[in-house]
């Protein structure tokens, strides 16, 4: 029984050791180094081949001594001696294959059957899975280009002709192209979505946090979202005290977290409603209020909000285009600022948005 609850610690502290990390290279080094510690080897290193021929892609102790001519075992579950001092242990069975290896391990470290095969389930799952996510990482910034450069022409030749340097526009005219603009605008936003979901998924999210006003980024914000709002002639309401101190955050993708919720609480809330957002400072966290006199949000559709491209079968909500993404962009970054967004909201009776971020500086 001693011998399972040590094993079983090992693994916990491999799964705390993988979880939350994304790029692969991060995930073959905590594996790594948790496979040297536990077998007390003197060097590892993790070998990947790809088109028939291997590397080595990640190394402790001895970089030197995995840089030659092995000759890889066939995949398996269990380890293989490939030479005096080196043992190897099949990783990822789908091409490209990896190998997790180790030199002069102790003399117990192979006793343990059972424990070594749970440690590679472990780690092959969070291998391919980062794998995935690269994919479709891969996939998304393809697809942001290739949208990009056409939408660039679209915008730059629009606004050519808003200025009338192609020559003078009767009203209709003119009007079919504010059209134009507005849904160049939503595009752009879609695929800025899709950009920002990418870089979570795959763990390559850059932010730039500093202390930013919170009233600067709410007025970004605004700018933003005014012609909705006025389009749709809601009151609009703003409450944000004097002495409020900043939040800790990058400035773009607040300005850019708070225009989404704005957008939705205009889009979603009848003509003539009102909008009203209010801060406090509470505990170390600056929060932010957003509520709206809308049509709500069902409990079972509140409990899948958050969810990427999920969409409510609401003919009120499908008649808003949309594509499911907005929300869960913003609490992915909001959690990368060390903040939180929560929802309460009831069918009919409105929708309360509530954004935390921490102080920063004054």
């Amino acid at each position: 029984m001693a011998g399972m609850e040590i094993r079983m610690e090992r693994l916990v502290e491999l799964g705390q050791a993988l979880r939350g990390l994304r790029d692969p290279q991060e995930i073959r080094r905590a594996a790594l180094d948790w496979a040297i510690r536990q077998a007390g080897a003197a060097s590892g290193a993790i070998l990947i081949r790809e088109s028939g021929a291997w590397r080595c892609v990640v190394a402790q102790g001895d970089p030197a001594f995995w840089l030659r001519e092995w000759t890889l075992p066939p995949t398996g579950s269990r380890w293989e001696q490939i030479a005096d001092s080196a043992w190897l242990l099949p990783l990822v069975e789908k091409e490209p294959l990896e190998w997790l290896g180790l030199r002069d391990p102790s003399p117990e470290t192979f006793q343990d059957t059972a424990g070594w095969e749970a440690a590679r389930l472990l780690i092959a799952m969070a291998l391919e899975a980062a794998r995935e996510r690269e994919a479709r990482g891969a996939f998304f910034s393809t697809a942001v280009h290739e949208l990009r450069l056409p939408m660039t022409s679209i915008k730059g030749y629009t606004d050519l002709l808003r200025k009338g340097l192609a020559g003078p526009l009767t009203e209709n005219q003119q009007r079919f192209l504010e059209t134009i603009r507005a849904n160049i605008d939503r595009l752009a936003a879609l695929v800025n979505d899709l950009l920002e979901h990418s870089r979570m998924e795959t763990g390559r999210l850059r932010l730039r946090v500093e202390p930013i006003p919170l009233e600067e980024a709410l007025e970004g914000a605004l700018q933003q979202v005014q012609k909705e709002i006025e389009a749709r002639s809601h009151r609009l309401s703003v409450d944000l005290p004097e002495d409020l101190p900043s939040v800790a955050a990058d400035r773009e993708r607040l300005e850019g977290i708070l225009s989404r919720v704005l957008d939705n609480a205009a889009k979603y809330t009848p003509p003539g409603g009102e909008i009203r957002v209010r801060a406090t400072y509470e505990g170390g966290m600056v929060i932010c209020e957003v509520e709206d006199t809308g049509i709500g949000i069902t409990p079972s559709d509140r409990a899948r909000l958050f969810t990427p491209f999920w969409r409510s079968e609401d003919p009120r909500v499908r008649e808003v285009p949309g594509f499911g993404l907005s929300l869960a962009v913003a609490r992915g970054l909001l959690e990368a600022m060390g903040g939180a967004i929560e929802v309460e909201s009831a069918p009919g009776q409105g929708t309360r948005v509530r954004i935390r971020l921490p102080a920063g500086l004054p």
